[in-house]
């Protein structure tokens, strides 16, 4: 079972990762521990109002990020096209 403070930390690692090849594992790693919380907190009937708050900007986060690093990485691509060429 994923406890409050786990998904925090698989947010975090995300957040922090710089190697481009790791990143959208991170991001993957974090969306599922987010998820399994969430789904913890439904089973238990438990109103945990921040931290359903924290899991919802954590999601849109990581979200964005992901958009983001897919965006750069095909922009670094075209850069590089149009440096080479």
């Amino acid at each position: 079972m994923t406890t409050s403070s786990s998904w925090r930390e698989f947010y975090q690692a995300a957040l922090l990762e710089v190697q481009h090849e790791e990143l959208s594992l991170r991001i993957d790693a974090a969306e599922k521990a987010i998820h399994q919380r969430i789904e913890e907190l439904r089973q238990s009937g438990s109103n945990f109002g921040e931290e359903q708050q924290a899991l919802a900007d954590a999601i849109r986060a990581l979200r964005l990020l992901a958009q983001t690093e897919c965006r750069g990485s095909t922009g670094a691509a075209a850069h590089q096209r149009e440096v080479a060429s």
